[in-house]
């Protein structure tokens, strides 16, 4: 890890690079390897690394989370991860020391499915053509890492919202695969965009208009603050002053060799972004999304599909004529107007290519441009194959989530998990059996199921959940006050809102951005460590909004002496 110049949009400003490349080099296993990843910190700044979605089976130590499963690795120093690839799929790694994945500290990790691993692929096809083309697909699946980016680096930002006492979530582009460009507006472009939801945050305060990068002003943001925040001691380019750049774009050629040949393409979408949520899709190509954040899932064709902070898709596509598809990234966050695209030129041999441009499903706010476009239903995303789930559930927890004292920091339960945590000696060398409180969960037995109920009172925004060790099934999510104390209870209310036969199986999803709104996560404590449960917006991460869960301490491997005294 290096901290240097780069300029990902055609903007110069220092970041972090990974074997002197950005985003870092794709790490590709296959299920069952044991994995080995030797980290040389080079850069000014502890930092560590985190597999974002890998359960860590029996190597709790190898996490990559600061204060609770190792120290920093400080500058000069080195450090080795190792792991089992005990699961297959889309996966990636980033920095979780502060902010630092902001900074470009991320890259792709892909995991090849074991031979005779049961896919869904037959769902799509019964051909067996085109089965063995899919086959052939996944040997070469491309990552797609899909990222929000800024000009000023995360300690800038941070130290600025602490100055002023508001989150600044006003970004200059979005990457993909490390590529892409300033894209600015002219005012009627973007009143002819402003989303109804928009223009109702911005009713809040009379004659308030996007900035000219296409961002909510300071002072609507203010008007959801519970204190006054400093606005002269806000910097004028967190908001304002777009200039447009060339930046670069990426381009993903695919060449058919012979035109009696079937191409499919299998892409990993990678959600690392800060903060934004987008809506993807090829132009005029259908998806078959076949896996979600590395579970594989009964397959829907879908044109559209929404992707928010943490969650990764797995998609097959099926190209047949020849032609440049315009692949389109945009931002559905209301907090600003924001959108990428990259291109999928697609080649056979002897055929020329079409010059007519391609015809979008999605436009520059992802709503669709016609009304046939399906869009992935993803409370619908069934595991494949089926995997019943027991009941009822050992215990339950309810997790309050709401905005701190000021409005850079957030809470679960109205307790921020404080800054100084990465500092301390990390908990899993010396586990709290009786500690339990409110950004403590401790499991006592790893053969528990526990329920989380996660619940946002009033107008709170969407928080993208993430949980480190096993994943959890989504039960049901809606609006409304949630009074029951149990999900069996619930459940008997309300029929409809719970799916406690094939729920979705996630390590991330994403709360729904409605006033009083709830989600019901169900988990298996039966990977013993200290894990993190926490929203993966950054800054509400960085803000506190964290729970260790100590999960089945009664079966906690031991801790190799490489990690307890680690040597620089």
């Amino acid at each position: 890890m290096t901290w240097e110049k780069g300029a990902p949009d055609g903007v110069q400003r220092n970041m972090f690079k990974i074997n002197g490349q950005f985003p870092g080099p794709t790490l590709e296993v296959n299920e069952g390897d044991d994995v080995v990843v030797k980290v040389r910190n080079l850069s000014p700044y502890n930092t560590t690394v985190h597999y974002h979605g890998i359960e860590m089976l029996g190597t709790p130590w190898s996490d990559g989370v600061p204060g609770l499963t190792q120290s920093h690795i400080q500058p000069g120093c080195k450090f080795t991860y190792r792991w089992k690839a005990t699961q297959h799929g889309a996966f990636y790694y980033h920095a979780h020391s502060q902010s630092q994945a902001n900074d470009g500290l991320y890259g792709p990790l892909i995991i090849h499915p074991a031979p005779g691993t049961h896919t869904p692929y037959g769902l799509i096809t019964n051909s067996s053509r085109s089965l063995v083309a899919i086959a052939a697909a996944e040997k070469k699946r491309i990552p797609l890492l899909l990222s929000d980016w800024r000009h000023v680096t995360s300690m800038d930002e941070w130290a600025s919202s602490q100055r002023t006492g508001m989150e600044t979530p006003c970004f200059d582009s979005i990457l993909v695969n490390g590529k892409g460009r300033v894209q600015c507006s002219s005012k009627s472009e973007r009143d002819k965009l402003t989303t109804d939801e928009q223009k109702a945050i911005l009713g809040i305060v009379p004659g308030a208009k996007l900035t000219d990068k296409s961002c909510l002003p300071p002072e609507v943001l203010a008007a959801f603050a519970p204190s006054p925040p400093d606005f002269a001691a806000i910097p004028p380019n967190f908001f304002y002053g777009c200039n447009a750049t060339q930046g670069s774009t990426e381009v993903i050629h695919i060449d058919q060799k012979r035109t009696k040949d079937e191409t499919w393409v299998m892409f990993d979408m990678i959600g690392a972004f800060a903060s934004q949520t987008v809506q993807i899709s090829f132009d005029e190509l259908s998806m078959y999304v076949i896996a979600a954040d590395g579970n594989d899932i009964k397959p829907q064709a879908v044109n559209s599909l929404l992707i928010t902070n943490g969650e990764r898709y797995t998609v097959l596509i099926h190209p047949q004529k020849p032609k440049k598809y315009t692949f389109r990234v945009s931002g559905v966050a209301a907090s600003q107007l924001l959108w990428s695209t990259a291109v999928l030129d697609f080649k056979i041999h002897g055929q020329n290519q079409s010059s007519t441009p391609s015809i979008p499903y999605i436009n520059e706010v992802g709503a669709n441009t016609t009304a046939d476009v399906i869009f992935f239903n993803v409370d619908k995303a069934k595991p494949y194959p089926p995997q019943p789930i027991p009941q009822p559930a050992d215990a339950t927890y309810k997790m309050t989530m709401t905005m701190g004292r000021e409005a850079i920091y957030w809470a679960f339960n109205l307790t921020i998990l404080p800054e100084n945590t990465e500092d301390l000696t990390p908990l899993l060398f010396a586990p709290q059996p009786n500690r339990q409180d409110n950004h403590t969960i401790t499991v006592p037995s790893q053969h528990s199921w526990v329920d989380y109920i996660m619940l946002t009172p009033g107008r709170g925004p969407t928080h993208p959940i993430h949980i480190h060790g096993r994943h959890f099934y989504v039960l049901g999510r809606g609006t409304g006050n949630f009074t029951w104390p149990t999900v069996e209870e619930a459940a008997v209310a309300m029929p409809g809102a719970f799916n406690l036969v094939e729920p979705p199986l996630r390590d991330t999803f994403a709360t729904l951005g409605a006033p009083d709104s709830w989600l019901v996560l169900r988990r298996h404590s039966d990977n013993p460590g200290v894990w993190l449960m926490h929203c993966h917006i950054q800054s509400h991460l960085q803000g506190g909004m964290s729970v260790v869960i100590q999960d089945g301490l009664d079966g906690l491997p031991r801790i190799p002496e490489e990690y307890l005294h680690p040597r620089c």
